[in-house]
């Protein structure tokens, strides 16, 4: 199996959906068992992309149609994006069978549709090795994300979200299409590889020269970029689309959206900041916004957790929280600081898509997203209540658990900057455990509203616990438990070795040079 396949394999599945439903009378059971063999087939195969990518000492090159590059579009696949594909290949599966019970309105083939589309789009962002490519994953990602989001279309809530997402999202996604357009004009490439050579004075095959100074064009192109992702990842002041589009979104999908889909922009910049273009001429100017609109992200996500009324906005702000600290951390510029950010983009997955499900468990039950109005859920369901628990103790940084690692790798970077740069992990977490033991004292004590009788996810509401969310919410449990117990060894096994391989352009550029040399050599 080639690499490239490996996000083509939900794409392809995905366009079939559709004619699959229609053809067998869109039988959910149908829908269901196809959708759930996409997501495992694309496990499965993040399995196998991760034990070669693992098992090899350069990353992994696939070129499209045999065009390789600076010609045709590539994509380069090394520890770092491989631990990450992994990771969102796992938790799509996990919101796929999640979502088999939780989503009980019509329509269900094209929710599978979009969440297939998202996740090809999320996985080839990942993996693309050309930044042109990078758009077009952007916009695969855009069109399934505003359409999964609006689902309950019959909703004013997701209607506003998918709407607000939507504009956002397009606006973003033009200005890092401009700033292709000036990348391109200087270096004559879009290329990552060839990026990277041309930056660092060394020739690549079938490429011109740099057209003037390419100081100016990459100082736009990282500005443009920046605003990009400013948006699509939620920082401050770009974060004002999330909350609606979390109230809006089906709980499995604002699982994938927190977990896989926000960090899709963080990625880009880490890997064009600390791989592609490391020693950057105006990196101090870029650390700094870094840091600063990190920080503020921070505090801001922590402080509006304190005052929300609807539960999936709480847990929105908490996103936000935690997209300010891998933003904060991309500001420090060295190996420690990339390793923390590719182990907290894999901690935070889990755990908040954990944070998500047992959430998602008390609405099903409730048929409401109100606090007041899940008011003493937490005694009826005690197992779901236990997770819940972990999963907002891991958040906050409670050791042993996951997080907690996470959060000492990123507040040792930050030390690197100053003591009180790395304070503002401590005193954010310290804010967001007050808000979630908020939450969790009126799941837990406080009295049910009486004369309820909405419903907002659901058909009808559950008087159990369901095995199938309590099940998936375990694994997610033991998880939690065992990447914390485990951490020092995880870290040096898997997480080490990555940042290692991330940070060595030579390296990424010779994987692709390599592979171009020999093709026009057997060529002339």
């Amino acid at each position: 199996m080639g690499v490239g396949l490996v996000p083509v394999i939900p794409l392809g599945f995905a366009f079939f959906l559709p004619f699959v439903a229609f053809m067998t009378g869109r039988k959910r059971g149908i829908v269901i068992a196809y959708s759930l063999i996409a997501l495992t087939v694309t496990f499965l195969a993040g399995i196998w992309l991760f034990n070669r990518a693992y098992s090899s000492s350069e990353p992994l090159v696939y070129a499209f149609g045999n065009w390789v590059a600076p010609i045709g579009i590539v994509f380069e696949v090394d520890k770092l994006s491989a631990t990450l594909v992994l990771t969102a290949t796992f938790g799509f599966l996990l919101a796929g069978i999640y979502s088999a019970k939780f989503i009980r309105t019509h329509g269900l083939e094209f929710y599978y549709t979009f969440l297939l589309g998202l996740e090809a789009g999320t996985l080839g962002a990942f993996m693309t090795g050309d930044a042109f490519n990078a758009f077009v994953m952007l916009e695969v990602i855009g069109a399934s994300a505003y359409a999964i989001v609006g689902f309950y279309r019959n909703r004013s809530e997701a209607v506003e979200g998918a709407f607000k997402y939507g504009i956002s999202g397009a606006v973003a996604t033009s200005l890092y299409f401009l700033a292709l357009g000036f990348i391109y004009a200087s270096f004559g490439t879009l290329n990552m590889a060839d990026l990277s050579a041309k930056f660092h004075g060394v020739s690549f095959p079938v490429t011109t020269k740099l057209f003037g100074d390419p100081t100016l064009a990459l100082a736009i192109f990282f500005a443009l970029t920046l605003a990009m992702v400013i948006v699509k990842s939620a920082i401050f002041p770009g974060h004002y689309w999330l909350p609606s589009a979390y109230s809006g979104a089906p709980i499995p999908v604002g699982a994938i959206l927190s977990s896989f889909v926000e960090v899709v922009g963080i990625y880009l910049l880490a890997r064009y900041t600390y791989t592609l273009f490391h020693g950057l001429p105006f990196w101090r100017t870029l650390s700094l916004v870094f840091l600063v609109l990190g920080t503020a992200t921070a505090f801001l996500g922590s402080i509006m957790m304190l005052v929300q009324k609807n539960v999936k906005r709480l847990i929105a702000y908490s996103t936000i929280l935690h997209m300010g600290y891998l933003f904060m951390t991309l500001g420090v510029g060295t190996q420690l600081a990339l390793m923390a950010i590719d182990f907290h983009i894999v901690n935070h997955a889990i755990a908040k898509t954990l944070l998500f499900f047992t959430v998602g468990a008390f609405i099903y039950r409730r048929g409401a997203v109100k606090v007041e109005d899940l008011a003493g859920v937490g005694r009826e369901m005690p197992l779901n209540t236990f997770l819940f628990g972990l999963a907002t103790l891991s958040l906050v940084g409670v050791p042993p658990l996951n997080v907690f690692f996470s959060k000492m790798l990123i507040f040792n970077a930050l030390l690197q900057v100053s003591p009180l740069v790395a304070s503002v992990v401590i005193i954010t977490s310290a804010i967001a455990a007050w808000a979630y033991f908020g939450l969790f004292i009126t799941l837990w004590r406080g009295e049910p509203v009486e004369g309820h009788h909405g419903h907002e996810e659901h058909e009808e509401t559950e008087r159990h616990e369901i095995p199938l969310f309590v099940a998936i919410n375990l694994v997610l449990g033991i998880l939690v438990v065992l990447f914390g117990l485990f951490a020092p060894v995880i870290i040096d096994r898997f997480f080490h070795p990555a940042a290692i391989q991330a940070m060595d352009w030579r390296g990424y550029v010779d994987a692709v040079k390599k592979l171009a040399e020999a093709t026009f050599s057997a060529l002339g």
